[in-house]
């Protein structure tokens, strides 16, 4: 079971992150949600499961981190208790395996809504997302390589 768990984490991770990962990552995802043509139904149907699914997942952020403030006082204790940190540690891990099945479940629900043309189109659009995160991060990346300040520019003359 635990594998299984472990299994749908690394899964999750993948496809979840890619369409709730970064803003500029879902200013993308929108573009190509507006190529699938929605009615106004299934817009509307869509946003209301973006909607749900990002207030679950707050709401998980939320437990993770206060069983991560609890983890810390276990870990500052004069006397660690091994046994009990290893629990905590599973129960942040679980936490986390079900903010990432929000964004699973969150998936197969718009699926479900679309069209056979459109499911085609959707799974076009969830294969090309680790290219946008890619595209992206590479963005970033050289960004950050670009002095920022007039002392960073001039020490890198």
């Amino acid at each position: 079971m635990k594998r299984l768990a472990v299994l749908m984490a690394a899964v999750v991770m993948i496809f979840g992150t890619q369409l709730y990962g970064q803003p500029n990552e879902a200013k993308q995802i929108k573009k190509f949600m507006e190529k699938l043509n929605l009615t106004d139904e299934q817009k509307k149907d869509v946003e209301k499961i973006h909607f749900d699914a990002e207030k679950q997942t707050i709401a998980q952020k939320a437990k993770v981190e206060t069983e991560g403030i609890e983890l810390r006082q276990l870990l500052k204790a004069d006397a660690p208790d091994k046994s009990a940190i290893e629990k905590k540690i599973s129960d942040i891990a679980d936490l986390r395996v079900q903010m990432h099945m929000i964004k699973i479940n969150s998936w197969f629900a718009i699926n479900k809504l679309l069209t056979p043309d459109q499911q085609k189109m959707w799974k076009k659009i969830l294969e090309n997302a680790p290219n946008i995160r890619r595209q992206w991060m590479v963005k970033r990346m050289d960004k950050r390589r670009q002095p920022s300040t007039w002392h960073e520019q001039q020490m890198s003359k």
